[in-house]
């Protein structure tokens, strides 16, 4: 098992290294010049001279096997660059976005987890019966309703009509209920379908009927033998939806004006800020990249069998 971890982190240096320099070269070559947003927020006409000097100052006059060269060793030693719009550091302004925006996406985890499972199996466990199709009918309104308006219902219910919950901006935890529900009602509702379609399907496994014919508890032969046996599907599922969760944020962010990772790349696409989008990228490769290592350490933890196949 450690010998498996090893190896699968030093795979990862290769792969991180992969998607800098696709994502840099794509950044590049996608047509838009840099040096003339920089100028236009800055207030300079574009003249060809200052175009040539911003170029020199941002260091794009250099080929890009150069800027790419530099960029990397920089980033190897924690310096992501300037931004060309802010004038600050990327690195720590990543830092403080990627800090809010992780409280949003691990409150929306937890409810993900927290309501999808008990949704899932009383959805199979009832199933045909009135809490199945109330849990149906919540999960098909989830995949059909777009986030955003979501995010807006809300904020006309509880902060408009209702005063409950602040409807925008950053502090406790009353700022984040709204933002993160809205962010994860997609998944919860794509997870309860799932957990409900796998328990029914191991609830005629033969495992289970021998299980019955010892006299097996219900309970425990719910969340012990068929919830367990189920869970190996949704594990992956739940390893897409955090992708999910984290495109969904850089959307309802914008929509709660939360200081986020949303408002942050959002302003650095619309101005061509090449050190904040590329940051941005790398940030979320590496995320996919270690959310895929811990879904593969969850296999092992949940299934035995393959467990022993890694012995």
């Amino acid at each position: 098992m450690r010998q498996y971890i090893f190896k699968r982190t030093l795979l990862m240096i290769p792969m991180i290294f992969i998607v800098s320099f696709v994502i840099f070269f794509m950044l590049r070559l996608n047509g838009t010049d840099a040096a003339m947003s920089y100028l236009n927020a800055s207030s300079i006409a574009p003249t060809d001279q200052a175009l040539q000097m911003a170029r020199a100052h941002l260091g794009l006059d250099k080929p890009l096997l150069s800027q790419y060269y530099l960029w990397l060793k920089n980033a190897a030693h924690g310096d992501l660059g300037i931004s060309y719009m802010s004038g600050r550091a990327v690195t720590p302004d990543m830092i403080y976005y990627f800090q809010n925006s992780l409280k949003l996406i691990a409150l929306a985890l937890l409810l993900t987890f927290g309501l999808s499972l008990p949704m899932g199996v009383l959805s199979a466990v009832f199933k045909d019966k009135f809490a199945d199709y109330a849990i149906r009918l919540f999960s098909f309104l989830g995949v059909c309703t777009p986030n955003f308006w979501f995010g807006f219902v809300l904020i006309g219910f509880f902060s408009v009509k209702l005063g409950w919950l602040p409807p925008f901006g950053s502090g406790g935890l009353l700022h984040l209920i709204m933002p993160a529900f809205a962010i994860s009602f997609m998944s919860i509702a794509i997870s309860a379908r799932l957990i409900r379609a796998n328990m029914l399907e191991n609830m005629h496994a033969r495992h289970v009927s021998y299980a019955k014919m010892r006299g097996v508890q219900k309970t425990r032969l719910v969340l012990g033998h068929i919830l367990r046996n189920a869970l190996l599907p949704v594990v992956t599922a739940v390893g897409m939806h955090f992708g999910e969760l984290v495109g969904a944020a850089i959307v309802v962010e914008n929509v709660f004006a939360y200081p986020g990772t949303g408002n942050w790349i959002v302003g650095a696409i619309l101005n061509n800020d090449y050190p904040v989008i590329l940051a941005f990228m790398l940030l979320m490769g590496v995320i996919f990249i270690i959310s895929n290592l811990i879904i593969d350490l969850c296999y092992v933890w949940i299934d035995p069998r393959i467990r022993l196949g890694y012995k």
